[in-house]
């Protein structure tokens, strides 16, 4: 067993790959094992799965209905007896509705305002806003389009609840959020290189406790020359569309499926907003998260919480339909840019029903890989594998956080009950891309607590 201390917390690594964090005031160890502590918190990879049961407790089941203008209402009672007579609110009249409590509703917490108003998981984007005015996004929206050429740039332009540091001399943000005192940069910059250095260290200057996640090689060598220890947070595997062909028998699959939904009539369609309903699309999301063994909330932070109610610009929707025009899957992929052109595009949602053949997501993706290939765009990224074959090889690492994401990525626990890193993973290595090593920076040696952070950040805590 491993003691690790640090101002007044340390953590015990025991075999097996758990992990627990005691905050303690009086600590006696006798026999390697602790006897006296104040309070526990922790983060087991083996126990996880055991938390993950929680998930299915005290979740209220929505009811939804159809009013005589065909008005997508949603239950607000929180209760499933279905002889009870069911209070429902339009969900496109949501935020006049939210917005008519006034100052009440701006006291009440957001999980006091979703209590009061409930709505689904699929809508919880619709819920969040910002005070950012049509100038500042305006601004935003042109860095992107000339530096946002990473994989969480569209995110942290969009993403609800984000906080966006700037300098008047600097052109560039960089997106965060911030919890228990710790900040937590989301990607890489959204600015000039030669303004990342100055960006960066304006940033940490300003804020406690900085934590930079899912960034690139290249902001990783300069948090590594500011004393960070960088870690390999797992993969990104990129689809170069200019070589890449479905020739091989190790393509075989992606062959088959598209022959196989043409036989029975499937159908993959790219549409644009409002060609398929929000209704339809909610009606999949939510059938495909009833799947999941995390369900309580949609992941957001490191995955953007899905849109369905309103345009998204510059983000292409593709669906699965069968020989009804009933969906049963759908892709989403945020655009990639540089100088102002789209070169790219990443797999933001990818979401299938129940119902859904085998091959639905594996049809989606042949048929989006050939449109992009033909249309001439640079890349398709298939987004992190986390945790995903981490070596820690070419930056100085933090080993203790080395050694947890190898364990949660090798956990049985952990894959089976909680979240299947290694079919994942494996799953997007069949599209025999090349892999971009994804790190995580953090100038502190213990990051029990900022994991911890992190995962509250990410919907999951």
């Amino acid at each position: 067993m491993v003691l690790v201390f640090a101002a007044g917390w340390f953590s015990v690594v025991p075999p097996k790959g758990a992990l627990i964090i005691l905050r303690a005031q009086t600590v006696v160890v006798r026999n390697g094992s602790v006897t006296s502590y104040l309070s526990v918190f922790y983060v087991s990879i083996d126990l996880l799965a055991t938390k993950a049961g929680f998930s299915k407790i005290c979740q209220p089941k929505i009811e939804s209905k159809l009013d005589q203008e065909g008005e997508r209402r949603v239950s607000t009672t929180g209760t499933d007896n279905s002889n009870q007579e069911q209070s429902v609110l339009p969900v496109r009249a949501y935020i006049r509705r939210r917005d008519s409590l006034g100052d009440r509703g701006k006291r009440m917490s957001r999980r006091a305002r979703r209590r009061m108003l409930d709505i689904s998981q699929t809508y919880w984007a619709v819920e969040q806003d910002d005070n950012f005015t049509d100038e500042e996004r305006k601004h935003r929206w042109e860095l992107l389009r000339k530096y946002g050429d990473f994989t969480m740039a569209y995110s942290t332009f969009v993403q609800p609840l984000l906080k966006y540091h700037e300098q008047n001399f600097l052109e560039g943000f960089i997106g965060y959020r911030q919890r228990w005192g710790m900040t937590f940069a989301l990607g890489d910059p959204v600015a000039a290189n030669e303004d990342k250095l100055a960006l960066i260290k304006s940033f940490c200057d300003q804020n406690r406790g900085v934590t930079f996640c899912q960034i690139s090689e290249s902001t990783a060598e300069i948090l590594h020359g500011l004393g960070f220890y960088v870690n390999e947070m797992g993969v990104d595997t990129v689809l170069d569309l200019a070589t890449y062909d479905f020739a091989g028998k190790e393509k075989e699959w992606l062959r088959y499926a598209e022959n196989w939904s043409k036989r029975r009539g499937y159908e993959v369609k790219e549409c644009g907003f409002g060609e398929v309903t929000a209704d339809e699309i909610e009606a999949v999301s939510e059938a495909w998260r009833k799947t999941r063994t995390v369900k309580r909330k949609e992941v957001r932070f490191l995955n953007r919480p899905i849109v369905v109610a309103n345009p998204e610009p510059e983000v292409r929707k593709f669906y699965f339909l069968d020989a009804d025009k009933k969906l049963l899957a759908f892709v989403f992929l945020d655009p990639i840019y540089r100088n102002g052109k789209i070169v790219g595009y990443v797999t933001a949602f990818k979401r299938r029903h129940p119902d859904a053949p085998q091959y639905a997501e594996q049809a989606i993706m042949k048929a989006i890989i050939e449109k992009l290939k033909a249309e001439g765009v640079e890349v398709l990224k298939l987004g992190l594998s986390p945790a995903a074959w981490v070596e820690d090889l070419r930056f100085k690492a933090n080993w203790f956080t080395s050694k947890l994401f190898k364990a949660a990525f090798h956990s049985k626990s952990m894959n089976h009950y909680c979240y299947n890193l290694i079919g994942h993973a494996n799953y997007k290595r069949r599209f025999r891309g090349r892999e971009e090593k994804t790190y995580f920076a953090s100038a502190s040696r213990y990051n029990s607590l900022r994991l911890l952070a992190l995962i509250g950040l990410c919907g999951a805590a």
